[in-house]
């Protein structure tokens, strides 16, 4: 199923977010339920099935994102990192899939 891109100040090709989020769920649980990330078209029911039984490997994906960014200077930073990460994700998450994602950053990096 084709979704429309997301558009966040600039259009994200749906392409872009799906290979992003494969490579922070892990390539290779992504493809071993969806195919290869270049090519699948996952559902979204079942892209969000992949997402809360990864979660916290998402979640630990994005906190070492953050560190190795010249831009994340402290938690402050972080958590604007994690927003602009989570915007760019738009509609693959759940609301309350971005806000457990939050919360678990927040653990991650409560010691910066």
């Amino acid at each position: 199923m084709r979704r429309p891109p997301c558009i966040i100040g600039r259009v994200i090709p749906e392409r872009e977010r799906l290979l992003q989020l494969a490579r922070l769920l892990g390539a290779e649980a992504f493809a071993g339920r969806f195919g290869p990330p270049q090519a699948a078209e996952p559902e979204a029911d079942a892209l969000r099935a992949l997402i809360d039984e990864r979660l916290a490997e998402l979640a630990q994906a994005l906190v070492e994102e953050a560190a190795a960014s010249d831009d994340v200077l402290d938690t402050s930073s972080a958590q604007a990192y994690l927003e602009d990460r989570l915007r760019t994700l738009g509609d693959l998450l759940t609301p309350e899939q971005a806000e457990r994602v939050r919360e678990a950053f927040r653990e991650g990096t409560a010691a910066w």
